[in-house]
């Protein structure tokens, strides 16, 4: 009996693929453009997802430490921050921005900083390492735009469309699980008070 394992990019490309009749491939080094154009679309729509902002890719309180020159250099895989102002106590820090890879405070218009920051960052994982939750829902959202743009199947998009809100709506699961919300509390009781509000659970609908 064959082993059944975690999703992988190649496993999401081939039910991608698969959406408009295309038989299944070993790899993703093709040269097979249908195959290259799937994986730029699984490649967006896993970006698009992350930058919603999930458990499992939020991270509060991010120390950004300053190097040699007194300036903070953002990782590439930040996909939005904010200042954590209830730390943090400083009012400039709520115009600070990314420009060049660093931040960028556009009240003192420095790159420099006069001590380290707190940072809530959203950040951008590779398909492998997501949620199966998320992957699911990710691989079918694609295979629906791979649908429409490649081929204009709307009779292949429609068909799809149940199976896209039933994916997302076991993503949502997951997340609202791992998050602990409630009403009175913050998130893991590990940060300052923020108490969660449903009307953010309830938008992502």
């Amino acid at each position: 009996m064959a082993t059944i394992s975690k999703a992988t990019k190649l496993n999401a490309v081939n039910t991608i693929i698969s959406n408009i009749g295309q038989a299944p491939v070993t790899t993703l080094e093709t040269g097979n453009p249908l195959v290259e154009t799937a994986e730029q679309i699984l490649d967006e729509v896993t970006r698009t997802v992350q930058a919603d902002g999930w458990v499992f890719n939020t991270e509060y309180h991010w120390p950004a430490t300053r190097n040699a020159n007194k300036e903070i250099d953002i990782p590439t895989n930040v996909l939005q921050f904010d200042t954590s102002k209830h730390i943090s106590g400083d009012a400039s820090n709520d115009r600070v921005v990314i420009r060049s890879g660093k931040l960028y405070n556009k009240t003192t218009h420095k790159y420099t900083f006069d001590k380290d920051l707190d940072l809530d960052v959203v950040w951008l994982f590779d398909f492998e390492d997501l949620p199966e939750a998320f992957k699911q829902y990710i691989t079918i959202r694609a295979a629906n735009l791979f649908a429409g743009r490649t081929v204009g199947s709307t009779e292949a998009v429609r068909f799809g469309e149940r199976e896209e809100l039933l994916a997302r709506s076991a993503a949502i699961e997951y997340d609202t699980s791992q998050g602990d919300y409630n009403i009175f509390d913050d998130y893991d009781g590990k940060q300052g008070y923020k108490s969660y509000l449903p009307i953010n659970v309830a938008t992502r609908y």
